[in-house]
């Protein structure tokens, strides 16, 4: 399992209800793709979902209405993301 998949799997096994925090990898970085893709476009994505992206190092934090940005890791996880879902 990668590094990032590990840090994944962390985020919802602590984070998340038991649908996700027990669910396969695949679904939980699914969700994180919809979760990272939402905020980048300007959606809301939930409290829970938000949270899990900025303190799991995906995306910066930042007040409501500013455009928002992903980190490092955040990037790499979806050129990750679209490189190996197709």
């Amino acid at each position: 399992m990668s590094d990032i998949n590990k840090i994944i799997k962390k985020l919802f096994s602590e984070r998340w209800t038991d649908n996700l925090a027990k669910a396969d990898i695949e679904a939980q970085r699914s969700q994180l793709y919809k979760t990272l893709s939402n905020q980048v476009d300007g959606y809301w994505s939930g409290h829970t979902a938000y949270h899990l992206a900025t303190e799991g190092g995906f995306l910066i934090d930042s007040k409501s209405g500013v455009h928002k940005k992903l980190t490092t890791l955040g990037e790499m996880f979806m050129s990750d993301y679209k490189l190996n879902s197709q």
